[in-house]
């Protein structure tokens, strides 16, 4: 009987370190990568600008913070770890820090497009698209009082 026991246990101690059981650990959903990228560029867009572009993207900014609460409220569902404090590279060039900022909010943008395994994550993700939309527009329109709005894309 005993000699049975320790064989069930080293069997399930086998199959509970095989290489399959590594992939079967939930992954990383995509709506925290989308989370991190809009939390960067929101970092980004804080840096000091001229008072014309700078009430553009403070817009921006809310909107973004609107996105990743709607975010918040997702992974709080999915009991989800929301520790994130992303680098950022403070000696980024003016153009450079809003194409990054561009390209982070489409990037968030592309990540909740992603299918995701929770049923109920349409209605926030609806808002954090219009949320993440929004800041885009006012992006494009800091870029366009910088006569920049052709060469980000727009």
């Amino acid at each position: 009987m005993k000699l049975r026991i320790f064989a069930v246990s080293l069997m399930g101690l086998i199959t509970a370190f095989a290489p399959g059981a590594l992939e079967a650990q939930p992954r990383h959903p995509a709506y925290l990568r989308a989370r991190t990228d809009l939390r960067t560029s929101q970092f980004l867009m804080r840096v000091r600008e001229e008072p014309n572009v700078t009430r553009h993207l403070v817009q921006a900014d809310r909107e973004v913070e609107a996105a990743i609460h709607e975010i918040d409220r997702a992974a709080m569902l999915d009991h989800r770890d929301l520790q994130d404090h992303p680098p950022i590279d403070t000696r980024m060039e003016r153009r450079g820090r809003f194409e990054k900022v561009v390209s982070l909010l489409r990037s968030a943008r592309a990540d909740l497009g992603r299918e995701e395994d929770n049923g109920r994550a349409r209605g926030w993700r609806d808002a954090a698209y219009m949320h993440i939309d929004a800041a885009l527009e006012h992006m494009h329109e800091a870029a366009r009082a910088l006569h920049w709005d052709r060469e980000l894309g727009w």
